[in-house]
């Protein structure tokens, strides 16, 4: 037994570091998982290495007519992660992943991973415990596996809301950017610029998410010479967008049957500024809101240190009395 317990002691602290060092590893960084492999990050695809290991065309097919899968592609695009042969930009460098082979990817290796190395480091320090404390050792297996699996769970089902959480952030900082962006469009129409014309000036100058759409279509109107494929990839990148399904709409019109486009601009423009101010409000509200946090806590800490702790200070000595 005394042979035994610094063997213990030694593979516990090995199960324990290993334990906090997965917990503490960032997503995306050195977990192992394709979304993760520095030869198919995004910035490598344009050399080729995206293909290695892809499924085939129809195996790619049949899995984007999954309801699943169509909700994580629309996604995807939202934040501007996705990426396939034939995509006129690169997405974010911040992308774990861009297709949904890579994001099932993400999802699989990542909880097997994860669940591997907690229901290990549990069943060692299990089987030690009971060599040293005569405890039955299915009692740690059962453990070990059922804290695996959920573990593995919890590393499965976190890109998605990893990719969820992503879509909508980006969706409504485009629906602000939009919110002085439009104008500017409009003032540039109102010069005497096709609405065509305003957008490849705008596509040219410095901006958000906004900015970045408007570069995409005017790279596939380059290619292509088409403005209903341009602004028919906008619209479908941003599925949910109001203002952006209207702007593109408008684009679309315009450029089928002529007419101004100046009258939906002065519209698009107001319904954005307004949406605009009213995120400001709403901005504004929470962070009073976080401001008041600290105040109550100081002000709860102070009122414990004047008036609780003095008077309960009081009652004890009246007790001891």
């Amino acid at each position: 037994m005394q042979q035994i317990e610094p063997l213990f002691f030694v593979l516990a602290g090995l199960a324990a570091f290993l334990f906090v060092s997965g917990l503490g590893m960032p997503p995306g960084s050195s977990k192992l998982s394709f979304g993760a492999m520095k030869q198919f990050r995004p910035r490598s695809l344009g050399k080729g290495k995206l293909l290695d290991g892809m499924a085939d065309a129809g195996a790619r097919r049949a899995l984007r007519k999954d309801k699943q899968n169509e909700v994580f592609l629309r996604q995807l695009k939202q934040a501007n992660w996705y990426w396939e042969v034939g995509e006129p930009q690169m997405p974010s460098k911040e992308a774990p992943f861009w297709n949904l082979e890579t994001l099932w990817g993400e999802k699989m290796v990542g909880a097997a991973v994860y669940g591997a190395l907690v229901a290990t480091v549990l069943l060692v320090v299990g089987i030690m415990a009971s060599l040293m404390f005569k405890l039955p050792i299915l009692l740690f297996v059962g453990g070990s596996i059922l804290l695996g699996g959920l573990f593995a769970m919890m590393n499965y089902t976190a890109p998605d809301s990893t990719l969820q959480g992503a879509a909508i952030k980006r969706q409504k900082e485009l629906q602000l950017e939009m919110g002085f962006r439009v104008p500017e469009l409009r003032a540039d129409v109102i010069a005497g610029n096709t609405i065509q014309r305003a957008i490849r000036n705008m596509s040219k100058r410095p901006g958000g998410p906004f900015v970045e759409e408007l570069r995409r279509s005017v790279a596939i109107l380059d290619v292509t010479r088409d403005e209903t494929a341009a602004m028919d990839q906008l619209l479908d990148r941003n599925q949910g967008n109001e203002l952006l399904t209207e702007f593109g709409n408008s684009v679309k019109m315009v450029s089928r049957q002529g007419g101004q486009i100046g009258p939906v601009l002065n519209v698009l423009s107001d319904l954005a500024q307004q949406r605009l101010r009213l995120s400001i409000i709403s901005q504004a509200r929470k962070n009073l809101q976080e401001m008041t946090r600290p105040i109550a806590l100081s002000s709860l800490l102070v009122m414990s240190l004047l008036i609780i702790l003095p008077a309960l200070a009081t009652i004890l000595e009246a007790i001891r009395h």
